[in-house]
Parts: C-alpha cells; structure tokens; sequence
C-alpha cells in the first residue's frame, strides 16, 4: 500500500496544513490546528476525515531537551488516547546530526518505532518492537514500512505491506505530522 502525504500552504513561518490520500490520490485524513504566531508550534492540532468531521486530535507534552517531546493522540469518538508518540535522541545523536528516533506505543500495548537517517533512500523506516521489554534492547524489530522524502512530488510517501500500519491511517498521519512539524524544526535548530 502507497499513502501520500502533503505539506500544503507552507510559509517558511508555519505550515496551515496537511493531507494524507491514498495511492489513487483519494483524500483519507486532514491535519489542521489554530493559527500560531511566528516560530511557535501548535500545542494541538487536529484531524479531519475526508468529509471534514473532527476524527482525533493531537497534544503535544514539551518536556525537557534531553527526554525529547510527547505527543498524546486521543480519537475523538472513543474519548480517550489511542496511542502515545515519543521522541527519542541520544547524545550520539544529537552531536553526530542524526534524525530522532520515534516511539509509538498504542493503547494495546504494542510499540512501533520510526528511525531516521539523513543519507539513506529511506527518510524513515518503520519497525514493530517486540512484545518482551528485555528483547526490544538488543533486537532491531520486524520491518513494517519506510517513509520517503522525494525530490518532488508529495512531501513524504509512505510504503508498507503490513496490515497494522494499513489498518492505521490516522497514526501513520500523526507520526508523520509530528515528524515533519517538530522533528525537523529541532534539527535544523542545532
């Protein structure tokens, strides 16, 4: 399965929106929030389906530098988060330029973790972490998918065979957002 993802009305202020569609470019989810002053970050941004109803929304948790940021995605229609994004760096990171790694833990219990590279075909490659914590250290996951930033064209496309990332439109959305919103913003920063 293909998805592609949007970067629309960019300024080089802030970005209005985004959208995700599927490989026949039929519109899926729509990512808005309020407008924000200059250099400020939304603390919530929300997602609209196709037909413009409010499906979820987004809070961003600001915490220190050194833990990176955490983001909350609520559904709307279950009232409750369906999953948590994590930033993660490390000080090898952070001095060698590296892309942060996410975390995604779903309300289930499973985690997913996008890692970045600068130089690779991939911008992002996307692994389910395994299910026993002692495992997760020295395992590297099971393959799911890859986001790549092509030259032109939509900003990101995103590829996966698997039926959890297929499944899951709204938090292949909200991962990307959050990478392209403030992931991006905090590397070209250092």
């Amino acid at each position: 399965m293909i998805y592609y993802f949007y970067r629309d009305a960019f300024s080089e202020v802030y970005t209005y929106r985004y959208r995700l569609t599927d490989s026949e470019d039929k519109l899926k989810i729509t990512v808005r929030w309020p407008g924000t002053g200059p250099k400020a970050q939304p603390e919530t941004i929300f997602f609209e389906n196709a037909h413009g109803e409010r499906i979820a929304h987004l809070n961003w948790e600001d915490r220190s530098w050194w833990q990176g940021d955490r983001f909350q995605l609520w559904e709307e229609s279950k009232g409750q988060a369906i999953a948590t994004i994590e930033e993660h760096w490390t000080i090898v990171d952070r001095m060698l330029l590296h892309l942060p790694r996410y975390r995604i833990m779903l309300a289930g219990g499973n985690q997913i973790e996008a890692r970045g590279s600068r130089y690779s075909a991939q911008f992002y490659e996307i692994f389910v972490l395994p299910a026993d914590p002692e495992e997760s250290a020295g395992e590297l996951g099971v393959w799911l998918g890859e986001i790549i930033h092509p030259p032109t064209g939509p900003t990101y496309v995103v590829r996966t065979e698997s039926p959890l990332l297929i499944a899951a439109p709204l938090l292949l959305t909200a991962t990307i957002a959050v990478m392209d919103l403030w992931g991006l913003e905090k590397v070209k920063e250092l």
